[in-house]
């Protein structure tokens, strides 16, 4: 006689529930955290305060400065974000078609739901603006922080256009530029 045994699922959390797209669901097929991330990376980096901090600290210490203020504020956040997000999409997305999407990976759900991600990056600008320059002007904080402390006599000429050399080679600057997104 063989006996069923219920066998664990890593799927994580339903996508649909009741015939309607989850939150989780939407969240699979949006990616706020990597979405605000990107943003992030590109905001700052598109400041004059980013570069200036990363030639005060060097390409390796900046980018790992970079790297940890990005992380605290993605985590302190990525909550707004994430809803912000989740609502644009369940504003705009007809619930049927959005339910369809989210039982399929991100690039086949964009590719689906290509008419409308117009208004969805409409709306999560307009809700979500104050988020990026939020998160933003706490990243810019604590690497002008850390930057501030650098004795600017102690820095070594020679070694930052290296640097520079290195960011033009790579076509980035800590994992944010040509390539598209953030390391």
């Amino acid at each position: 006689m063989a006996i069923g045994l219920p066998v664990p699922s890593c799927a994580g959390p339903p996508a649909v529930a009741n015939g309607e797209a989850t939150d989780d669901g939407v969240a699979a097929i949006s990616l706020p955290e990597e979405q605000l991330r990107y943003m992030l990376g590109r905001t700052v980096m598109g400041t004059q305060s980013g570069p200036i901090a990363i030639f005060a600290l060097g390409l390796d210490r900046g980018c790992d400065i970079f790297d940890e203020a990005a992380d605290r504020a993605v985590a302190r956040n990525l909550p707004k974000w994430r809803a912000n997000l989740i609502r644009a999409y369940r504003q705009n997305v007809p619930a049927a078609e959005l339910a369809e999407a989210v039982e399929k990976s991100p690039r086949a759900a964009r590719d689906d739901l290509s008419p409308y991600l117009s208004a969805i990056g409409s709306e999560m600008k307009q809700a979500s603006d104050p988020i990026l320059m939020r998160a933003t002007a706490e990243v810019l904080a604590e690497m002008a922080g850390e930057a501030g402390s650098v004795d600017r006599t102690s820095i070594d000429e020679a070694e930052r256009r290296k640097d520079l050399q290195r960011m033009k080679a790579e076509g980035e600057v800590c994992g944010v530029g040509r390539k598209g997104g953030t390391a």
